[in-house]
């Protein structure tokens, strides 16, 4: 009996020690599922992102709701603004929500919990036979863009760079879809939208002229992140640091592994592989050794506090908040610290 004791807990040291079992950086965490009780958690996600099926399903891949401890109910959503109307409702607790958002934890409506991307993705174009090659030839042309998102963002950085406004031309409000029929008819001179709409224009209009994009602004980011509700931040901080112990494994994971989370993202959604992949390009990832590092330096809080002033310019807040009172790091690093 004692010969059998002593060679399953030399079995036992021998698999922790193999790279294959320690994968993850888990090896924490996976002693610590089996000594936690399980929480539960609803999540929401886009499910036509990159950023949010993505996640979700590399997290269902590798198992690691289960190894966390999480009974994790996962919702899908359209967008990330419903996901804070849910959480306003009670129905949801952490959700992912792109940078045309972020408006939303900033006037206090959730918590951000975690950066999770740069994009590049956001674009003001223009159909080849307007005989528009730069910001200043859309005064008086007809620009169709979607109302309170990243469209609406760039087209106003790019406007306010050349000194004009959203006065000095004919603002089309178009949903999303109905930006890619109107530019491809021609019923719009230009628009201003975001991945994958603007692989869908490129794809069917050859020489869209490019007007703008998110790099011609590099001290305005756009960073989508991952949020908490009020009532969650309020009463389920375990389970929170949990959801970013998976997380910040699948982070790190898809940066590595992009083309097959994007399969496995294609197959859980249904969302067309190449528009994903689209998202996937025109994007910047940082590690989560990074972000952490980010969050102590105050890059996190920097980062993210940055758009604060166009969102005052565009209506979506009366005046920049603290950082402090809508972005909290302290989940980030305690997940860090508990998956060494």
């Amino acid at each position: 009996m004692t010969m059998t004791k002593r060679a399953v807990l030399k079995a036992a040291t021998l698999a922790l020690a193999l790279p294959g079992v320690a994968a993850f950086g888990t090896r924490g965490a996976h002693a610590q599922a089996a000594a936690r009780p399980k929480v539960s958690l609803n999540i929401g996600y886009i499910d036509t992102s990159i950023n949010g099926v993505g996640v979700i399903a590399t997290a269902n891949k590798l198992d690691l709701w289960n190894k966390a401890g999480i009974d994790a109910k996962l919702i899908p959503f359209t967008n990330g603004p419903t996901q804070i109307q849910a959480m306003a409702a009670g129905s949801l607790d952490v959700g992912y929500i792109g940078g045309g958002a972020m408006w939303m934890p900033a006037s206090g409506q959730a918590e951000v919990i975690t950066p999770n991307q740069r994009t590049y993705g956001d674009y003001v174009l223009a159909r080849p036979d307007a005989n528009i090659k730069t910001v200043t030839d859309l005064r008086g042309r007809k620009v169709g863009v979607p109302d309170s998102g990243s469209g609406e963002m760039i087209l106003s950085l790019a406007l306010g760079k050349a000194g004009m406004s959203f006065s000095d031309i004919q603002r089309i409000p178009l949903d999303p879809p109905n930006v890619v029929s109107a530019f491809v008819s021609g019923q719009i001179d230009a628009a201003a939208i975001f991945e994958p709409i603007v692989s869908q224009i490129r794809g069917r209009v050859p020489g869209t002229v490019v007007i703008a994009n998110n790099k011609d602004f590099p001290g305005n980011e756009f960073v989508g992140a991952w949020v908490a509700s009020n009532q969650a931040a309020a009463g389920k901080g375990e389970a929170i640091t949990r959801f970013l112990e998976v997380w910040q494994q699948v982070n790190d994971y898809r940066i590595k592994n992009t083309k097959e989370i994007v399969q496995w993202a294609s197959a859980a959604s249904g969302a067309p592989a190449a528009q994903l992949q689209s998202q996937a390009d025109a994007l910047q990832w940082w590690s989560s050794a990074q972000i952490l590092a980010d969050n102590k330096s105050g890059v996190t809080r920097k980062r993210i506090a940055a758009l604060q002033e166009l969102f005052v310019k565009l209506g979506r807040i009366k005046t920049p908040a603290s950082p402090d009172s809508f972005i909290n790091t302290a989940y980030y690093d305690k997940a860090m610290e508990a998956r060494k």
